[in-house]
């Protein structure tokens, strides 16, 4: 998502731009369906040696205008260097040996503060003459198939996704049930989307009790839970991936952080006002209150 973001940005500035990425089959059709990409070439991580040589082949039929390394990992720097290009531009602090098989390297952010990744990839556009700052929204074009279709017959709805999963069990806030049950109370017209992975029973227990005004969406789809994430009013989530899906297509997004970095891990941009991180004292989930949370959503919606 980050990348897709940085992406975004070189189409905002020169609309001509096109744009082809390597992406792992699991995330090849949330890219596919992106609005910063115009083609994507496949890697079949189960593939082995085979797999990554045919990869290669695909990519040396074309010859492109450009090659920027995103990754900076050995994997992602063979790519590079198989790829036909006569500019081929990776990150200063690439690993693993990936350096060696650029012509051109892109240096870290200037400022100390500007630890994010999308810091790190926006100095790629330097290379184009653009300014370091991000432009435009990620948009996803979406089948049928993939949208989450929410209930008509509450009219007006407001919308919010809560994500309760984090990308470690220490960053998960425990209070997304009790936050669930103040928005249905608050917000009449509101309806609840849960996004989980897990079987979630206190989930369970708020469709039985409110209906069809709380929906449970699962996550192993990542293009419809990007597709859901970005039909919604407000989004609220732990340190996770839904987190910078919902700063990437600009939608309200409240992340809550405690012993993460949010400088590093935080939607970014954090000055846009949509871009909300809520901090729990000395860094325990648990001391963060349902109140606090309802306080920066109401400044939103």
């Amino acid at each position: 998502m980050h990348g897709l973001q940085v992406a975004q940005t070189l189409k905002e500035n020169d609309p001509g731009i096109e744009i082809s990425w390597v992406v792992r089959k699991r995330f090849e059709a949330l890219v596919a369906a992106s609005s910063a990409v115009d083609r994507t070439f496949v890697f079949y991580r189960s593939g082995g040696i085979s797999g990554f040589i045919g990869l290669c082949r695909s990519l040396r039929r074309q010859r492109f205008d450009m090659i920027l390394d995103f990754q900076g990992l050995a994997r992602s720097g063979l790519m590079t260097f198989f790829s036909k290009s006569d500019r081929k531009i990776g990150r200063s602090d690439a690993r693993e040996g990936a350096s060696l098989f650029y012509k051109q390297l892109v240096p870290l952010p200037r400022s100390p503060d500007s630890r994010h990744p999308v810091d790190i990839l926006l100095e790629f556009c330097r290379v184009f003459g653009f300014e370091t700052e991000l432009k435009g929204r990620v948009r996803f074009s979406l089948r049928e198939a993939d949208r989450v279709i929410g209930s008509a017959s509450i009219p007006k709805a407001i919308r919010f996704a809560l994500i309760p999963e984090g990308r470690r069990k220490s960053v998960e806030w425990g209070g997304f049930e009790a936050l669930a049950e103040v928005l249905l109370e608050h917000y009449k017209s509101s309806i609840v989307y849960v996004l989980s992975s897990r079987n979630c029973p206190w989930a369970n227990g708020l469709v039985q009790k409110w209906g069809n005004r709380v929906q449970k969406v699962g996550t192993g789809n990542a293009l419809r839970m990007a597709g859901c994430i970005q039909d919604m009013d407000a989004i609220v989530a732990n340190d996770c991936d839904a987190l910078q899906i919902g700063a990437a297509v600009g939608v309200n997004t409240i992340g809550l952080f405690g012993p993460s970095d949010p400088i590093r891990l935080g939607p970014y941009p954090s000055s846009n006002r949509e871009n909300c991180v809520l901090r729990a004292p000395e860094g325990e989930l648990e001391q963060l209150r349902v109140e606090n949370v309802l306080v920066e959503i109401e400044k939103r919606i």
